[in-house]
């Protein structure tokens, strides 16, 4: 028989997911959480965007890359998300390639109840700016997640003007839980710069996702965009 090969780092967090649910600890890769806070008893897969030879958006002038900004900042979620109480796998932890089926199944999997898609965005136009996030059109919950990290990220930086936005994401489509993507800002804005490579900016920026995640756990409904914006 021929040798078998490696098994993907995708399938082993599957695999251990599937033996280990339930079990004290919960998934493997999911780190012991305090057993209070606004989180406690809540599993959240963070998926880092892009990785490997799968840079995504690029500022070269800068070394703004968004396949490492997406990890480095997934990593700041997971601590982040960990000290509310929360339980917290990542659907990678190195620089590697990773199709997108895989990066849900681990959330659905796993049963987890929230999954949150880690982006930058890339326009040519150095005017254009500010964080936005996206739903998948008809999932009232994934919606109301949406409205209320929105409305946070705006809190953090006024002059963002963006509202939530559908998105046709197949991370999201697939998704069995309350699920968001998140564009973090756009490589070729000097002002979303100023977040994506400053370490207090970018640790507010998580602070801000997490209390809308905080927010949506506690029920609350966000505030609605203007009757032109909504739903597009």
């Amino acid at each position: 028989m021929p040798r078998a090969g490696p098994v993907p780092g995708w399938m082993t967090w599957l695999l251990a997911g599937a033996m280990l649910a339930g079990l004290a600890g919960g998934a493997a890769g999911v780190a012991a959480s305090p057993a209070a806070g606004p989180l406690a008893g809540t599993l959240i897969v963070v998926d880092p965007g892009h990785g490997g030879i799968d840079r995504g958006a690029c500022h070269l002038p800068s070394d703004t890359i968004e396949s490492e900004i997406t990890l480095e900042f997934a990593f700041l979620l997971k601590r982040l998300l960990q000290a509310e109480g929360a339980r917290v796998l990542l659907t990678r932890t190195t620089d590697e390639e990773l199709d997108l089926d895989p990066r849900v199944e681990i959330a659905n999997a796993n049963r987890a109840d929230y999954f949150l898609s880690v982006h930058v965005n890339w326009f040519p136009d150095p005017t254009c700016f500010g964080a936005q996030t996206f739903y998948f059109p008809g999932r009232e919950e994934s919606r109301r997640l949406a409205l209320l990290i929105q409305d946070e990220l705006q809190r953090l930086d006024p002059e963002n003007f963006r509202e939530i936005q559908t998105g046709r994401y197949r991370v999201l489509r697939l998704a069995r839980m309350p699920a968001a993507l998140v564009e973090l800002g756009f490589v070729d804005s000097p002002h979303d710069r100023a977040f994506l490579k400053d370490p207090g900016k970018r640790e507010q920026m998580a602070r801000a996702i997490i209390t809308g995640l905080t927010r949506h756990r506690r029920g609350e409904a966000g505030p609605e965009p203007p009757p032109e914006l909504r739903d597009r």
